[in-house]
């Protein structure tokens, strides 16, 4: 088909040259191909491409413009002559006479998708007519076989070269003839090529007379540029049967790939072939899958029929072969065969024996078949052979572990013994331990029993013990007796921990290994903690450990007796700190000092009195009412909010959280301390203090529960009410009872009831609160947690304007 669409176009693309060169003469019949230059041939190609004529209206244009067969000849030979002499000059040469539209061929060998059953899946067989990277796609790119049979439809091209030069395309037409021109028909369908080609040549020689002799002068070849097509009747049990168009060289197979082969009750061993009628060939897919022989696929001709028939015997494989599943066999086939077909047992399978299960008399029966009845025995329709696998056992393992030198499985053999098995693991290593080694054997009943012996008595060869199937030897080393043995250094080292203990290990060698003294150590006082030795333990005493003390230099000197002190297994060593070392310890002073800055504590006793000195003291803009000390503590406001979601709103809430809010800061009372340094509000300074002396502020803040929430300008001598006032009053939700103030310092302030209410005084800088009123709980919790909100709110706010 792919040919026979190529030939097509080589016509219209004829018709669309001679149209194209038609200026050349007013009669197409005149026009004379071998005039026209190579130029318009190649320019006219090119256009070919951008036409969009069908092949039927390309050739009906070419007759009606009154193209003969002789111009059409003679313009495949330009075209072949300027492929011949100008081969890079024409891409669309290449396209005529190398390149092949392979879509038709495509379209034909598409596979419909179709529903297939599971069983059908684990038929052995299904995978080659259902595999995406096997088709039996018919290769048309070959030569032409010689025993191609042709047939109506297939195009020859007869090239004649030498002395005198032409071209043939001719299809054999319905008759089964081809039409030479100046010669006359010859009769080809149902030839095969060689004797067609031979029949052609033969002919030729009527116009072509100088072909002849042992010289000729002109020379001739036949091939076949487009395959006829032919129709193939896939029918019986196959998973998709039907009517399939195909390449004339389509095999059996092809066909079968196609329908999706054999269906679930489809034979793979009895395919049927008929043509013209008869019984052409049985056609058995396992001797392809098997043997791999190629005659089983056999060449397709027209209208011929493949038949799959029912399976007559099917059995099912499980267990320990390579190949499982579903595998059909002949009547006269054995066991061992099936076993073949399955590619025989896998590595792990019991081969001595198998286990056949069958329907019998209406109920199943179970058969075990011995391997030396392998050859012989039929199985039946229906049979499921299984492989068993082999136990994990072993009929002559011995084991050695420990302290030899090749550890290991070993085969026992005749009369192996204990110092055998020795041998064979490479003898005792130097570390084993000579006092007691171990065989584990298990009795009748497979139980374990122990069966002591000495090493060395058995390598010096003063006994021996016979080993059994399964023993176990066991030989341990030293080191894998009793307590692992250390040392363990502690302190100021720059590794400590504990080192693996070694014989005549000193002090020096332990901090070698600890990788010295850090620079806070102390060398003069060293101390080694020892156990007691085991005749001490024994004795009830109160007595713990024995205590060593050393003194070492950097430099690991010890005094010549200290020298002499060797350490013992568990030792404890202890590097103690030097009592005068210290870190640097900074602290911060911000805000308005006249040096802020990073300070290093100087001394223990240090103050925050003596930090502001250091800082150049005060500027003329610090607010020292407002000065604060933040300390390092282990709750901070982010904790003290999670507290404050969680606690029950009550009389007491507001205290306690004023009690929360303040722990990482301390209050400051500045003026007090520079004027007396040295008192109790003169804070000794820890690592990591903030002192913070802010700028003069005189304003006021006004929160929670008021109309109108603002800042306001501090004003001496006015008092609570009046800032609540200038924020409109309170809300209906104010709890008027409890307001409190938050100073810039810190510190809280809280209206008192002694014995009438006491309202704490505004000061620059400071926060007033309005708290609202606590929900008295209906069973309904929207206004508590509505509470806890606004609660929350003005802590926020609190907590934002004690951080100015």
């Amino acid at each position: 088909m792919e040919l026979f669409k190529h030939m097509t176009k080589i016509v219209f693309f004829i018709s669309l040259l001679i149209i194209g060169i038609k200026g050349l003469s007013q009669n197409v019949n005149s026009v004379n191909i071998q005039n026209t230059s190579d130029e318009q041939i190649e320019q006219v190609l090119k256009e070919i491409k951008n036409q969009g004529l069908s092949m039927d209206q390309a050739i009906s244009l070419a007759k009606a413009k009154g193209a003969s067969q002789f111009q059409i000849n003679q313009l495949i030979n330009r075209i072949q002559q300027l492929k011949t002499f100008h081969p890079t000059s024409s891409e669309q040469s290449d396209l005529l006479f190398e390149k092949k539209d392979t879509t038709l061929i495509a379209d034909t060998l598409k596979k419909e998708e179709v529903h297939v059953t599971e069983l059908n899946k684990r038929i052995f067989g299904y995978q080659l007519f259902n595999s995406e990277s096997l088709s039996f796609e018919p290769n048309i790119n070959i030569p032409t076989p010689q025993n191609y049979t042709l047939g109506i439809g297939d195009q020859l091209q007869i090239n004649v070269w030498g002395a005198s030069q032409q071209t043939y395309l001719l299809t054999v037409d319905n008759n089964g003839t081809i039409n030479i021109p100046d010669l006359g028909q010859i009769f080809v369908s149902g030839q095969n090529f060689k004797d067609a080609r031979q029949l052609i040549l033969n002919r030729l020689t009527g116009i072509y007379s100088d072909m002849r002799g042992s010289s000729p002068g002109t020379f001739a070849d036949v091939s076949i540029q487009n395959l006829h097509s032919i129709t193939i009747n896939v029918i019986g049990e196959v998973i998709a049967p039907g009517t399939y168009t195909l390449p004339a060289t389509a095999s059996a197979f092809n066909a079968l790939y196609l329908s999706n082969g054999p269906n679930e009750n489809g034979s793979f061993r009895n395919i049927k072939l008929i043509r013209d009628n008869k019984s052409k060939a049985k056609i058995d897919v396992y001797d392809y899958l098997i043997n791999g022989n190629a005659a089983a696929n056999i060449t397709l001709r027209d209208q011929d029929i493949l038949i799959v028939p029912p399976y007559e015997k099917r059995v099912k494989l499980g267990g320990g072969f390579k190949r499982k599943g579903i595998f059909e066999l002949k009547e006269d086939e054995t066991l061992q065969q099936l076993i073949d077909y399955a590619g025989g047992f896998s590595e792990n399978a019991y081969k001595n024996q198998l286990s056949i299960t069958r329907f019998a008399n209406g109920q199943m029966q179970l058969a075990d078949v011995s391997k030396e009845n392998y050859e012989g025995f039929l199985l039946q329709n229906g049979d499921s052979i299984f492989a068993g696998k082999v136990i994990d056992r072993f009929e002559n393992r011995i084991n050695i572990s420990g302290a030899v030198f090749r550890p290991g499985d070993y085969s026992l053999t005749e009369n192996t013994t204990l110092a055998d098995l020795i041998q064979k693991a490479g003898g005792i290593r130097e570390d084993h331990y000579a006092n007691r080694g171990l065989i584990i054997r298990l009795d009748e009943q497979l139980y374990p029993t122990s069966i002591p012996f000495e090493v060395d008595d058995v390598v010096a060869g003063k006994m021996n013990i016979p080993l059994k199937r399964e023993d176990q030897v066991i030989i341990r080393d030293i080191f894998s007796i009793g307590e692992q043995a250390f040392v363990n250094i502690l302190g100021e080292v720059m590794f400590p921990g504990k080192f693996d203990f070694m014989k005549n290990m000193t002090l020096k060698d332990v901090i070698f290994l600890a990788g010295g003294l850090t620079e806070a150590a102390s060398e003069s006082f060293i101390e080694v903690a020892r156990r007691n030795k085991p005749d001490e333990a024994q004795e009830i005493n109160d007595k713990m450990v024995s205590l060593y003390q050393f003194h070492i230099d950097r430099n690991l000197k010890l005094d010549p007796e200290d020298q002499k002190f060797t350490l013992q297994a568990f030792d404890y060593i202890y590097i103690r700190k030097a009592p005068s070392y210290h870190t640097q310890k900074t602290v911060s002073v911000t805000g308005e000092v006249k040096y802020p800055g990073e300070y290093s504590i100087s001394s223990k006793t240090e103050r925050i009195s003596d930090i502001i000195s250091r800082a150049g003291g005060l500027t003329p803009y610090a607010f020292s009412p407002g000065a604060s000390l933040n300390r390092n503590t282990e709750k901070d406001i982010k904790q003290n909010i999670e507290y404050i979601q969680m606690m029950e709103q009550d009389e007491d809430s507001l205290i306690w959280m004023e009690e929360k809010i303040n722990v990482s800061r301390l209050e400051l009372r500045l003026d007090e301390i520079l004027a007396k340094p040295g008192s109790i509000y003169d804070y000794i300074l820890n690592e990591g203090d903030e002192v913070y002396i802010p700028k003069k502020s005189d304003e006021i803040w006004i929160t929670g529960e008021v109309l109108n929430p603002i800042g306001l300008a501090w004003q001496k001598g006015k008092k609570l009410k009046y800032y609540i006032n200038r924020a409109g009053g309170f809300s209906d939700n104010a709890k008027k009872g409890k307001l409190y103030i938050i100073y810039s310092d810190g510190t809280t302030r809280v209206t008192k009831k002694v014995p009438f209410k006491k309202f704490p005084i505004p000061q620059p800088g400071s926060q007033i609160v309005v708290p609202m009123k606590p929900v008295k709980p209906d069973g309904d919790n929207t206004g508590k947690w509505l509470a806890i909100t606004s609660a929350l709110s003005s802590l926020a706010v609190a907590i934002a304007a004690v951080l100015r």
